[in-house]
C-alpha cells in the first residue's frame, strides 16, 4: 500500500516549532515553518500549535487536505471562529496532555486523542557526573517567572538560565545563554548562542532542573533535562503529574489560588505558589543526597520510554 503524503505545518513559538520539526522527522513527513503555497500541499497535514486565530486561519487555507490538529494550551481558550472551522474541516484533534484536553473541551473543542510530547534526545544509559547545581530553560512569558520565584533566585545566587529571548524580568540574576538567534533581534545582554551540542552538555551537567513556571501545556524542557539525569524540582500540578513519576521529582504545592492572564485568544491559567513552598522543595532536594542517584536513574528510565520516535509513531495510526 502506498504511504500517504504527510506535511507538518507550524509557524509560532520556538518550542512549538521544535515539536513540529521532531514530529515530522519521526514519521517521515515534510516540515514547513515559513512561507509556502497551500495549494501545493497534497495529502494529510498535521498542524501544530496553540488554537489561536492564526492557527485557524492556516487551517482554513487547507480545506482540500485531510487535517490533524496537534494542540497545546495553558488555560481556557476563546475559540471564536475555531468551532466553525472545526465543524467545516472535521479534523482529528490531538492534545499534548490531558490537562490541555480538559482546557480545550471546556472551551468547546472536542479532542479525539492525547499524545504526550516525545523527547528529541535519546536518554543516557547511566547518570553522568554532575558539576552544575541548578538549570532552567525558559522563554520570555510571564508564566515562566512567577512573582514567588524572584526572592528564591536571589537567595540561590548567580545561576545559569537558558533563555529564548531577552524579555526576562529577572535577567540580572542569571548567567544568560540564548537559544534564539534571529538577526533582527538586538541583544540587551551579552550572551552566546546555544547549539544542541551545548544544550546537551548543560543538561548532562545539571543535578537539578529547577522548573519555575506556574503552568504548562506539557513541560517539554523538563523531559529533555530528565533524559540526561537532571532531577526536576517542579510544581505539583497537571500536566507534570500526568507523566512524571512521583518518585522522580521534588514537588512543591500550589496555594489553590488561580489567576487568569489574558494572552491573545487564551487565558493563561497561573497556579499560584509561594516563595516558601519553592524554597522548601529546594532545601529538601539539596539535603536528600542519598536519593539523588536513584531519582536520576528513574528520570533516565522515564525519558527513555518517551523517546520521540516511539511516541510520535502513533500519528501514523491516525492517518492510515
Amino acid at each position: 500500500m502506498t504511504r500517504p503524503k504527510i506535511t507538518v505545518l507550524t509557524r509560532t513559538a520556538y518550542s512549538i516549532i521544535q515539536v513540529g520539526r521532531v514530529l515530522a522527522k519521526a514519521i517521515g513527513a515534510d516540515f514547513i515553518e515559513g512561507k509556502y503555497s497551500p495549494n501545493a500541499i497534497k495529502g494529510t497535514i498535521i498542524l501544530v500549535g496553540n488554537p489561536d486565530p492564526y492557527f485557524f486561519f492556516i487551517a482554513s487555507r487547507h480545506l482540500h487536505n485531510k487535517q490533524i490538529w496537534y494542540l497545546t494550551t495553558e488555560g481556557p481558550v476563546e475559540l471564536r471562529s475555531g468551532i466553525r472551522w472545526y465543524k467545516t474541516i472535521q479534523p482529528y484533534v490531538v492534545a499534548n496532555s490531558y490537562y490541555s484536553k480538559e482546557c480545550l473541551e471546556k472551551s468547546g473543542l472536542p479532542v479525539d486523542e492525547v499524545v504526550w510530547h516525545g523527547c528529541r534526545f535519546e536518554a543516557l544509559e547511566e547518570v553522568p557526573d554532575k558539576s552544575l547545581e541548578f538549570l532552567y530553560c525558559a522563554g520570555y512569558l510571564k508564566r515562566k517567572y512567577p512573582r514567588a520565584c524572584g526572592p528564591v533566585i536571589e537567595r540561590l545566587g548567580h545561576r545559569l538560565l537558558l533563555i529564548t529571548t531577552m524579555n526576562n524580568p529577572y535577567m540580572r540574576d542569571f548567567d544568560l545563554i540564548s537559544i534564539y538567534d534571529a538577526p533582527h533581534v538586538k541583544r540587551r545582554y551579552p550572551d552566546r548562542v546555544c547549539t544542541d551540542e551545548m544544550l546537551i552538555e548543560l543538561y548532562k551537567s545539571a543535578r537539578f532542573y529547577l522548573n519555575l513556571s506556574d503552568t504548562e501545556g506539557f513541560g517539554l524542557t523538563v523531559l529533555e533535562a530528565m533524559a540526561f539525569g537532571a532531577i526536576p524540582i517542579v510544581l505539583n500540578i497537571p500536566p507534570f503529574t500526568e507523566w512524571i513519576p512521583k518518585e522522580c521529582a521534588y514537588w512543591f504545592n500550589p496555594t489553590g489560588q488561580v489567576e487568569l492572564e489574558p494572552f491573545g485568544a487564551h487565558r493563561i491559567e497561573h497556579k499560584i505558589y509561594t516563595t516558601k513552598a519553592l524554597w522548601k522543595a529546594i532545601g529538601r532536594a539539596l539535603r536528600d543526597k542519598s536519593s539523588w542517584n536513584r531519582k536520576a536513574k528513574k528520570c533516565l528510565e522515564t525519558a527513555r520510554k518517551m523517546y520521540y520516535k516511539d511516541v510520535y509513531a502513533k500519528f501514523l495510526d491516525f492517518i492510515m
